[in-house]
């Protein structure tokens, strides 16, 4: 016996950032209000880096690579002209 009704009646569709809106891959605008995106905030993603690096005691060299890697994605890229 099945249920007509899902338990759970929301779905995920695919969007992507085009020209100041989030489209679907037909093209369709959706509201940035309806969107939800699996990115995490960045203080548990710090978070999760520290407890890893500490876990396996990495060298030196390699946590100083991965501070300036951090640096460097905050600075963001030049702009391209």
């Amino acid at each position: 016996m099945t249920d007509a009704e899902p338990d759970n009646p929301h779905g995920f569709v695919p969007v992507s950032f085009d020209n100041g809106s989030w489209k679907t891959a037909d093209g369709e605008v959706v509201p940035w209000y309806e969107v939800q995106t699996d990115l995490l905030p960045e203080a548990q993603v710090q978070g999760a880096l520290e407890r890893v690096l500490s876990v396996y005691g990495v060298s030196d060299v390699v946590v100083d690579a991965f501070d300036q890697f951090r640096k460097e994605l905050k600075r963001g890229s030049p702009e391209e002209g």
